[in-house]
């Protein structure tokens, strides 16, 4: 995939100056019961291990276990979404507002449509059941379209719709998901 050609429209992994008004901010989190289930299954791992290799490793084990999975669930629960003056950002990528196409809503039906492309950013969580897709005016951009899982969904439609730049409204109507591509 040649990146190059569309990095400077949507960035990916770049730090990005917060000097912009920020209209709307998520931070989607792990829940409790994934902590609970994980934690368990990391210390049921952790009893076998004492029992094959006995008391010595019992204090290492558990404390590697523990940090693997605090590690892992706190990676996966720090994407961020944040709406702002220079356009929409999940984690690390940010789409520019005169490549943000039209965003929505999407129920169980439309999720699974848009899921069955191969030209989909995804930065879907299986604990949120919100599902926002923006469209991606940018033809030169690989993908389609962002899939964005949100605990206010609306919201976060709403947040996308009302700070579009006054130019926006154009490149919103233009995205290749609106059109059938």
């Amino acid at each position: 995939m040649n990146r190059s050609r569309w990095a400077s429209r949507a960035h990916y992994g770049q730090e990005v100056s917060r000097s912009e008004p920020v209209y709307y901010t998520e931070r989607v989190r792990v829940p409790f019961s994934y902590w609970a289930i994980a934690l368990f299954f990391g210390l049921t791992f952790v009893t076998a291990v004492t029992f094959m290799l006995g008391d010595a490793v019992l204090i290492a084990s558990t404390l590697t276990a523990t940090a693997l999975i605090a590690w892992t669930l706190i990676g996966w629960g720090a994407q961020t979404i944040t709406v702002d003056g220079s356009g929409v950002q999940v984690g690390r990528s940010r789409l520019d507002w005169p490549y943000v196409g039209r965003a929505t809503a999407v129920d169980v039906e439309q999720r699974r449509r848009v899921l069955a492309r191969d030209d989909v950013f995804l930065a879907l969580r299986p604990y949120i059941t919100g599902v926002v897709v923006v469209g991606v005016s940018d033809r030169a951009d690989p993908h389609l379209c962002w899939m964005v899982s949100s605990r206010h969904p609306d919201e976060l439609v709403d947040a996308i719709e009302r700070n579009r730049p006054a130019n926006g409204a154009e490149t919103a109507a233009q995205s290749a998901l609106d059109s059938g591509a």
